[in-house]
C-alpha cells in the first residue's frame, strides 16, 4: 500500500466531517463566535489604520493576516481554518503516526463549530509543524515555525522554551543555539515594523495585564467557591475587553496564585523535558505546558481547545492517552455551554457555573497526568542523544 494512501484518506475523512458537523447537527452552533470582531478589525485595516497605533489590537500581529484576508466572512474563515486543520492533520502524522492522524478526524466534532468560526487553528498548525520539523532534526525551521505561531498567538513560545531545553539536554547545544536564534529572528522580524509604527507591544500588552479575570478560567472556577466577585462586560457592566469576566472580592490574590502556580508548571515540564531525550518527551513537554497555560492562566476561552486537541492527537500515540483522554472530555463538556448556553454561565446560573467548574478540573487532571506521564518517560541513561 502506498504511504500516501493513509494521510490522503484521513484528510477526506477530515474534510467530510468538518463540512459536516460544523455546518448541521449538534456541533455546529455558532451563536456566540468572533467573527464580528474580525469584521471590525478588517474594516478598520481596509481604512488605512494601523493596528496597535491607531485601534486596540489584542492578538500579535500575524494573527492580522487571516483577519484581514477574510475579515468576518464565515465561509471563508471555515475553508482557511480547515486548511490550518490539515496541515495539522499532516503533521501529527509526522510527530505520531496513523493514530494521530486518524484521531485529528475527531477535532471538529470534538471542538465543535468553534474551530470555523476562531483563528486559533493557525497557531496550533504553526506549533505542530514546528515540531514535527524539530524531531526530524531541522531545529533551525522548527523553531522558526513556533515562532510564527508565538506570533499568531502567544502560547507557543512556551513550547519553544521546552524544545531549546530539550535539544540543550540531548547535546544539541548547536541546534538549540541555531533555533533559539532563528525563533528570535521570526519574532524581531514581524514585531519590530508594528513597534517602529508605535503602539506594540504595548497597547496588546497592556489589554491583557488590564482585563480581569475570564469569566470561564480555573481562577474563576475558585472565586466563584470564594464568592464576593462580581460579572463584568457585556451586557452586565459594559467594558473593552471583548469577553466576560470576574472582579472584585479576591481576584487580586487568586490571580496571583494561579499565576505562579502556571510558572511553576512551566518551569517543571521544561525540567523534565530537558532530561528525557526521547521525542515522546518533547511531545508530551510541548502538551503540558500549553495545558498548564490554558487552564492556569487568567483567560480560558472556549476556542482554546483547538490548541489543546491537535497536541493531544499527537500525545494519544506517544504514551499520553489518559491526558489525551482527558483533554477530550473537557473539549466536549464545553459544548454544554458554549455557544448555546454561554449567557447561562454569564448570569450565574449554578448548572453552568458547575459544568465550567467540571471542565476546569478535567483540564487539571489531563495537566498531572501529563506530567506524570513525562516523569516516568526514559531518562538520558536509557537511550542516547541523537546527534544535532
Amino acid at each position: 500500500m502506498k504511504a500516501w494512501l493513509g494521510p490522503a484518506a484521513s484528510v477526506l475523512a477530515l474534510v467530510v466531517v468538518w463540512l459536516i458537523s460544523t455546518n448541521h447537527g449538534p456541533f455546529s452552533g455558532d451563536a456566540v463566535n468572533d467573527l464580528y470582531v474580525y469584521s471590525v478589525d478588517h474594516r478598520l485595516l481596509a481604512d488605512g489604520q494601523v493596528p496597535f497605533r491607531d485601534f486596540p489590537f489584542e492578538y500579535p500581529p500575524l494573527a492580522l493576516l487571516p483577519i484581514g484576508l477574510i475579515g468576518g466572512s464565515a465561509v471563508g474563515m471555515s475553508l482557511a481554518m480547515l486548511g490550518c486543520a490539515i496541515v495539522a492533520q499532516l503533521a501529527a502524522w509526522s510527530l505520531g503516526g496513523a493514530r494521530a492522524g486518524w484521531a485529528m478526524v475527531l477535532l471538529p466534532p470534538v471542538a465543535g463549530a468553534l474551530v470555523r468560526t476562531h483563528i486559533d487553528l493557525l497557531p496550533a498548525a504553526l506549533t505542530l509543524v514546528g515540531l514535527a520539523l524539530l524531531v526530524r532534526d531541522r531545529p533551525a525551521w522548527g523553531l522558526a515555525m513556533l515562532g510564527l505561531g508565538t506570533m499568531a498567538k502567544l502560547y507557543p513560545a512556551a513550547i519553544a522554551l521546552v524544545a531549546i531545553a530539550w535539544l540543550l539536554g540531548r547535546g544539541d547545544r548547536r541546534a538549540a543555539r541555531r533555533g533559539g536564534i532563528a525563533f528570535a529572528a521570526v519574532v524581531l522580524a514581524l514585531g519590530v515594523p508594528f513597534a517602529v509604527l508605535g503602539g506594540f507591544p504595548s497597547t496588546m500588552v497592556r489589554f491583557h495585564v488590564d482585563r480581569p479575570v475570564q469569566i470561564e478560567s480555573s481562577a474563576a472556577t475558585v472565586l466563584e467557591v470564594l464568592g464576593g466577585s462580581y460579572v463584568t462586560g457585556d451586557p452586565v457592566r459594559p467594558d473593552r475587553f471583548k469577553s466576560n469576566g470576574l472582579d472584585g472580592g479576591a481576584a487580586d490574590v487568586v490571580l496571583v496564585l494561579t499565576t505562579l502556580a502556571s510558572l511553576a508548571a512551566l518551569a517543571a515540564l521544561t525540567g523534565l523535558a530537558a532530561r528525557r531525550p526521547r521525542v515522546d518527551a518533547l511531545v508530551l513537554a510541548s502538551f503540558g505546558v500549553t495545558l498548564a497555560l490554558v487552564a492556569l492562566s487568567k483567560v480560558l476561552s472556549p476556542q482554546y481547545v483547538c490548541w489543546l486537541l491537535p497536541l493531544a492527537a499527537v500525545a494519544w500515540a506517544r504514551g499520553g492517552r489518559l491526558p489525551a483522554a482527558l483533554t477530550a472530555a473537557a473539549a466536549l463538556l464545553t459544548q454544554l455551554w458554549f455557544p448555546s448556553h454561554y449567557f447561562d454561565v454569564v448570569y450565574q446560573h449554578g448548572w453552568a457555573v458547575t459544568a465550567v467548574a467540571v471542565r476546569n478540573v478535567l483540564l487539571l487532571m489531563a495537566l498531572v497526568a501529563t506530567a506524570r506521564a513525562l516523569a516516568r518517560s526514559p531518562r538520558h541513561a536509557a537511550a542516547a542523544p541523537s546527534p544535532g
